[in-house]
């Protein structure tokens, strides 16, 4: 049975969802990922580069401890928080 986590959402992928923060059941990052994208699929645009490798400026985190690089296969457990921070351009 897939873990039940809390995800906040910054930046696009905010802008994409249409939310700051919701809920997803997932056993790994990568199902995590694969479920937002279900939801809309420019979050793939978000995550992804036109040859389908991770941006590398995408950050996320679990439980506030970084992962990098990301591990698409990490487990998640119920209760996690998972932020994911694609980093904002501008200057």
């Amino acid at each position: 049975m897939p873990s039940k986590v809390t995800v906040r959402l910054f930046h696009e992928l905010r802008t994409a969802l249409g939310e700051s923060e919701i809920e997803v059941e997932a056993d790994t990052i990568g199902d995590l990922i694969a479920s937002l994208i279900s939801r809309k699929n420019t979050v793939r645009e978000v995550i992804y580069d036109s040859k389908g490798k991770v941006r590398a400026y995408t950050t996320v985190y679990i439980n506030n401890a970084a992962q990098n690089p990301t591990d698409f296969s990490q487990k998640l457990n119920d209760g996690d928080l998972v932020l994911l921070v694609p980093t904002a351009a501008g200057g």
